[in-house]
This record gives structure tokens, sequence and C-alpha cells, in this order.
């Protein structure tokens, strides 16, 4: 008699398809592929993969990478990129893929990072980790050859185990990779020059060009029609150096980019720029082979900084009033009172401005503009947003924006020894206060009446201005007012 046994069928329970679901397309997590749900979220989503990688990558400089197969791991900040959505023969997984151009501060390489379902949050001037088991010649990459740059890496994390990027979010790598790589010390960085220079005949034939810029003011973002179809998003950045300016726009995903940036702060090296024939003497763009360096750190950049931020103060009209400073108590009543002729104070700034203090001037007020910006709509402002009012909404964005009195409100101040110019106090909401009498949102809403008699009552009128001087500040501070 023969034995049976059971077959392996039996060990399983049949699925019995349910009505409605029958015809309907299987879930990739129901259909026993072999692949766990973690496994196949680190495949849509790899930079939130877990990496432990089991062999063992050598940490390198992208000067010293050799095409050929190598487990090698760098790190370097995005200088250009572009997305390009749709299929490839190449990587039929993928949905799309980003042209990338990274720098460290010896060298840079050409970047092809497929992503199967989320694009990666990139932006120029980010930090990237790099792992990958094999480099390319540049010859091997796709577009034409870009300057300076002499290999080439293709990666598909999530798909390809040896591959993985990784975007450091924590604030100590600031300070890395942010020297250009031909910088020298005590040398001239290799073809900088002024946007001057450039405007007039640089941009023509000279190879590795680069311009030192500071962003000047952010447009607002917009929308234009292309004439092959669809629509395309960019925003215009009007940029400047000691020289002249120009305009850079900027199209679609790179506007995130320049959002972080800051007027009459943030300094940029733009190698190889674009430049278009246009308005005034042309403005640059962002071409294939164009380098943006964010925050560059080499004394020019240096240089060009600081001369922003002198900039910055000489021109700003309404500089927020720094709060508890000087003692104004102490100063206006205290025992040591010290007066000042407008010489003796531009002796003394001059000679040893690094102290804090405070004192009198007497002046006597020669020009007034309250009419003539009060029917302009220009008593307040915001650099460059002027109102009658202490709150408007920005022309962007429509958020509110806080405004403060326009200090061109006071002409001229003149005495025995010299004269201040309009606009050059920084004055306290205190001191305008006890000079009209009133508080500083009456004093927008004065009528055009009001605002003519008090103008002729103030005319030639002399008075002692407490003020007070802080290097940091850079502007003489007008703390109160004694008739």
């Amino acid at each position: 008699m023969t034995q049976s046994y059971p077959s392996v069928q039996s060990f399983y329970m049949r699925e019995t398809p349910t009505e409605g679901n029958a015809s309907a397309n299987p879930s990739p997590s129901s259909r026993a592929d072999g692949f766990t749900e973690e496994e196949l979220a680190d495949a849509f989503d790899p930079l939130n993969r877990k990496w432990n990688p089991e062999r063992e990558y050598e940490e390198t400089t992208i000067d010293n990478l050799i095409p050929g197969p190598r487990a090698v791991t760098f790190v370097g900040r995005v200088v250009n990129f572009s997305t390009i959505l749709g299929n490839s023969q190449k990587q039929p997984q993928a949905t799309g893929w980003h042209y990338l151009v990274i720098k460290d501060d010896t060298a840079a390489i050409s970047i092809k990072l497929y992503f199967a379902r989320q694009q990666y949050p990139l932006k120029l001037g980010q930090l990237l980790s790099i792992w990958t088991c094999f480099i390319s010649d540049i010859s091997k990459a796709e577009g034409s050859a870009i300057i300076g740059v002499r290999v080439y890496a293709n990666l598909f994390p999530g798909r390809v185990n040896s591959d993985h990027v990784m975007i450091p979010t924590s604030s100590n790598t600031d300070g890395i990779c942010h020297v250009p790589p031909e910088c020298r010390k005590a040398q001239p960085l290799p073809g900088l020059m002024t946007l001057a220079s450039y405007l007039g005949g640089g941009y023509d034939g000279v190879d590795g060009a680069k311009i030192l810029v500071c962003v000047k003011s952010i447009g607002g973002r917009r929308k234009i029609t292309k004439k092959k179809g669809g629509e395309s998003e960019l925003t215009d950045i009007q940029l400047f150096d000691h020289t002249g300016e120009v305009r850079l726009t900027v199209w679609n995903e790179m506007i995130d980019s320049a959002r972080d940036w800051q007027p009459g702060k943030t300094i940029l090296m733009i190698s190889n720029p674009g430049y278009k024939v246009g308005y005034s003497k042309g403005s640059v763009g962002i071409t294939w082979g164009t380098m943006i360096d964010v925050g560059p750190e080499f004394s020019d950049a240096e240089w060009l900084r600081k001369y922003a931020v002198g900039l910055t103060k000489k021109e700003s009209l309404c500089m927020e009033f720094p709060e508890d400073l000087w003692d104004v108590e102490a100063t206006e009543y205290g025992v040591n009172r010290m007066f000042f002729t407008l010489a003796e104070l531009d002796r003394w700034v001059r000679s040893d401005g690094h102290h804090v203090f405070t004192g009198f001037i007497n002046v006597t007020v020669i020009e007034m503009s309250l009419v003539s910006l009060q029917c302009r709509n220009m008593l307040s402002c915001g650099v460059p947003i002027y109102a009658n009012a202490l709150t408007t909404p920005c022309r962007n964005c429509s958020s509110p924006l806080n405004l403060r009195l326009n200090p061109k409100i006071i002409g001229t101040l003149l005495d025995e020894t010299g004269c201040i110019a309009p606009g050059k106090l920084l004055w306290s909401d205190r001191a305008w206060e006890q000079l009209f009498n009133r508080t500083i949102k009456d004093i927008t809403e004065m009528s055009s009446e009001e605002a003519r008699w008090y103008e002729q009552r103030i005319m030639f009128m002399r008075m002692h201005l407490v003020v007070g001087w802080a290097e940091n500040v850079g502007r003489l501070a007008v703390l109160g007012i004694m008739m």
C-alpha cells in the first residue's frame, strides 16, 4: 500500500478575488514580487533611504577622480542644474533626470541623476554628498563640453545599490566648498573681470570669463507662453558691482534658489555667463556651461561684500532704529552732557568712530519736504516702497509691510561749521513725536492744510537734537528733540 504525502499547494490557502476587484490592476505591494514596503519606498524616495553600504568607499576630492570602476565618495556644491521629465531608454524605470554640475574647492564634475518618482529638491549653492562606483570621462556625457569639467557620473539611487545622494542639512557645513578651484593666495583669479569690462566686450570670445556680483533686487515670479506652446516661469534679478549693474533672468526650477538670496548680502561668482543683447548694455543668463558659485570665499569676494554693506547703509532711507543701544535719559538729564558742532562730530567719527557716544547738536532747519512728500504719497518708506501710511501690502506677495517715516521729511540742517544733507540722519519714533507733538500715526494722517501750516512753522527754526553714534549703525541717530 502506498503512502500519500500532502502536496505543497495544501499548505497555502487559495485566494478568491472579490467582486468588483477581479479586473482591477494589482498594486505594487500586492504583486508578490519579493520586495518589501521599505525597499519600494527606498526606490521611489532615495533621500530617505538608510545608507549602510557593505563595501568601502574612498573619500576623495573631485580633482582626484579618475575614469573607471572605483568606489568613491565626494562632496560638492551645485553650480548648475536642469530637470528633464520623460522616459529614458537606458533607464526605463526612471520618470526623469537632473543634469547637474557640482564643484568643490578643487574641480567640477558633471552628473546625470535619475529619479523614479520624486524629483530631488535641488538649489544653487546646495551641498551634496555623492557615493558611486564608476566615473566616466567627460566625452561620455550628453551635451556640449563645459569649461573646467573633465569627469562625468551617471547615478540612479534607489535602483543601483552602489549609488547614493545625500543633502546635508547641518549648519556645520556652511564653510565647505566655497573657495574657487583656480584661487591662489596673493594672485588674481584667472578670467575674473568687472561688470563694466564684461558688458563692454568681455563677453565676446573670452573663454572662462567670470564676473563677481552682488544681488541688488529680486523681481516677482511671472509666467510667459512660449511660441512653440507651453508655459514657463521666470524672475529677473538685478546684480551689481562697483562698476555697474546687469539683469540676470532665472527660469523655472532655479527660481526657488533665488528666493534664498538676500539683496545687498548674497555674493555670486558667475563663470561663463550667457549674454543677451537687449535694452541698455544687455543682460546675462544661465546656459548649459554656466556655473554660479553662491557665497564664494576669496579676497575679491570679501571686498565686494564689504562694499555692498557700505553701499546699502549709504543708500538706505529707512533703516530699522536700534533699540536699547543708547541711554537717552542719561544723555538728556545726566551730569555730563556733551555739546558738539557738526565739524567736531565729523572729526571725532573719522578719527575714533569705534566708540558709542551721545551728545547734543544745535542746528537750523533750512529745508523741509513734508508737503511735497505727502502729495507724492511718500511720507513713509520701506526701500523701495513708499506710502502715506505705516503699513502697505507688498507688490509681489500682498503681505503687509511695516514702514517708517521718511527721513527726507527734514531737509538740510545747518550750524556754524557745516551741514547735514537730507535723509542722512536715523530718526527714532520718539524724536519724530517730539518734533511734531503727535503720534507717528497722526503724522501720516495729517491733512494737506495741516502739513503746509506745520512746514511753514518749522522752516528756519533752531533746535537742539539729542544724537547718538555707534559704528555698527553707521549713521548719526536722532534720539530726541529740544526746542
